[in-house]
């Protein structure tokens, strides 16, 4: 009995270390497990308020892109119901964002001449060719008539622009009551 018990004596204090180990490694990873869980808690934090700020951040660009669109879109209806009017455009928008046009010359001729600018294929386009406002256009781009003087018994002349030159054919009455 006496090997017995000293075997059972030598089984306890050994049972007893192995314990007093397993107890020492659990603290030790207790003391791991909570720092690691202070660290997972500390990053969700910074994670959270760095998210807050990039938040912040976005609603600001978000409302100062409301209010540039909400100004462009108020001038372009001042441009479109003629509250705003633009001077001195350079060009001047043609059927769609595609073709503008712009001045470009007056030529020997007394014609406006303005360029229509096609953005598909990056180029200038000499189209359009307008008479002075002193003319009148009449039935097409060779003729154009326009007052040219007052003669003696005070009749309006009229001269015509054909076959590139002017021709004194038309005289006009002034009226001197309207009925």
């Amino acid at each position: 009995m006496q090997v017995s018990h000293a075997n059972f004596k030598a089984e306890l204090q050994a049972a007893q270390t192995e314990i007093q180990t397993l107890k020492a490694e659990l603290k030790a990873t207790k003391a791991e497990l909570q720092a690691n869980n202070e660290n997972l808690e500390n990053i969700v934090a910074k994670s959270q308020k760095a998210a807050k700020s990039v938040h912040s951040k976005t609603n600001a660009a978000q409302d100062t892109a409301n209010a540039a669109f909400a100004e462009i879109k108020s001038v372009k209806v001042g441009i479109e119901n003629g509250e705003i009017v633009a001077q001195k455009a350079l060009m001047l928008q043609g059927m769609d964002d595609n073709h503008w046009m712009r001045f470009c010359k007056l030529d020997s001729i007394n014609h406006h001449c303005f360029q229509v600018w096609k953005a598909d294929d990056n180029t200038w386009h000499n189209d359009i060719r307008v008479k002075a406002a002193t003319f009148l256009r009449a039935r097409d781009d060779n003729h154009w008539m326009g007052c040219h003087r007052v003669d003696s018994r005070n009749n309006d002349v009229f001269d015509i622009w054909r076959d590139q030159r002017w021709h004194s054919t038309s005289r006009v009455q002034v009226a001197t009551r309207l009925r």
